[in-house]
């Protein structure tokens, strides 16, 4: 149980730290996509709508957050089983 504890404390630490990089740079971008520039910026058809923007950084920094927090033991399982694979494979051509 205090491993769980420990990890979701991780997890969180990370997402204050990359939310708190997403809220620092949206100041120094102002509005942003909201901005006349922008929207006055002869686009693409397919230009997802203003929205999707923040749904998708949300999504990758919550993505980005967990796979943060699980990197220590992702790295040991690398370490034992996939980089010698992949060192062999290229070292014999």
């Amino acid at each position: 149980m205090k491993k769980v504890i420990a990890f979701l404390l991780v997890v969180i630490g990370f997402l204050l730290i990359n939310f708190a990089g997403l809220g620092l740079g949206s100041l120094f971008t102002n509005p942003g996509a909201n901005s006349e520039w922008y929207e006055g910026l002869d686009k693409a058809p397919w230009t997802p709508p203003g929205w999707a923007f923040g749904a998708a950084w949300f999504t990758i920094m919550v993505c980005f957050s967990f796979f943060c927090a699980i990197m220590p033991y992702l790295t040991t399982a690398l370490q034992s089983h996939v980089m010698p694979v992949i060192v062999k494979c290229l070292s014999h051509p």
